[in-house]
């Protein structure tokens, strides 16, 4: 599975669109960085969610959207 920049990388790619490569390279690794916090998020929250009913009653998408949220 690819992820989105990835995708975007490629479809700049095949059209022949110019953008510096160095773009998506930092857009890749900020991504990755993104990906691993929301993942050590989720965990934090699922460890907690044994002792916090309201905790318990959250959905995978309230964390990602407390993850996004909290870093706009």
């Amino acid at each position: 599975m690819k992820t989105a920049m990835q995708w975007l990388k490629e479809q700049y790619i095949e059209r022949g669109e110019t953008i510096p490569l160095g773009v998506f390279e930092e857009a890749l690794e900020k991504e990755k960085e993104q990906s691993i916090n929301l993942i050590k998020q989720t965990c934090m929250f699922m460890g907690a969610s044994i002792i916090d009913i309201e905790i318990s009653k959250m959905e995978f998408e309230d964390i990602y959207n407390n993850y996004y949220n909290q870093n706009k």
